[in-house]
């Protein structure tokens, strides 16, 4: 029985590998990731290669919300924090910015903007992975662990996602950095989702940086469990020509 479950289960893994799109699987090699961080990658190429087809999952969530609202009304009144950092005449300074929203009205915008979004979103640019991107990344994720994932984007040092992804990717101009938490154990797909919705924070950055069409290039780490979520870091990068 044990061989035979041992076997289905490589018969099913053997499938889903089939089924990947070979010119979107770009991290096949990225040997120095570990197998949910290739398939995150592929899960990005997925979207921004035809970011329509996204709709399939989205639309649902969109009719789910509107009957909830519907039913039982704005929900309750929440905010969300927004971490900043500013040089000002060589001094850093950090600020939090709150945004204050009703949490079921708040979802139902979000949904609808990425809706209308999705459907008018032309096909971007397919990212491949860098190594010194994923250095960066990796550098921030231990510095999160002995932090408790309480730094957000600011490392103890006081660095942002540029200065680190340049440090280890010189060849990058521009830079971005999504963080998502979650829990249960997400998938690659529960996670993009999440920051395609991206409901309550100004602006939708999280959003922004997955259907950014300046990148080029991308790292993605998983930080496993901390703080009873699963932690995830997206790094972003354009190369010079």
């Amino acid at each position: 029985m044990k061989f035979i479950l041992t076997f289905l289960s490589l018969l099913f893994i053997i499938q889903l590998k089939a089924q990947l799109i070979d010119s979107l699987n770009t991290a096949k090699n990225a040997t120095y990731m570990k197998p949910e961080e290739r398939m995150m990658i592929y899960e990005i190429n997925r979207l921004r290669s035809e970011p329509a087809s996204y709709l399939a999952y989205i639309l649902p969530l969109l009719q789910e919300q509107e009957d909830l609202v519907r039913r039982s009304g704005k929900g309750e009144k929440s905010y969300s924090l927004t971490f900043r950092t500013e040089n000002i005449n060589g001094t850093q300074k950090s600020y939090i910015d709150t945004t204050w929203f009703f949490s079921d009205e708040e979802k139902l915008k979000a949904l609808k903007s990425l809706a209308n979004e999705l459907k008018s979103q032309r096909p971007l640019r397919i990212l491949k992975p860098d190594h010194g991107i994923y250095t960066a990344t990796r550098t921030h994720a231990n510095d999160q662990n002995a932090h408790q994932w309480n730094l957000m984007h600011t490392g103890s040092d006081g660095s942002q996602p540029k200065d680190r992804i340049k440090k280890f990717s010189p060849g990058m101009m521009s830079t971005g950095e999504n963080i998502a938490g979650r829990f249960p154990k997400p998938t690659a797909r529960d996670i993009v989702i999440q920051l395609l919705i991206d409901e309550g924070i100004p602006g939708y950055g999280h959003r922004r940086n997955l259907l950014c069409g300046l990148w080029t290039h991308i790292a993605c780490l998983s930080g496993g469990l901390h703080n009873e979520m699963y932690r995830w870091i997206q790094d972003f990068g354009e190369k010079e020509n």
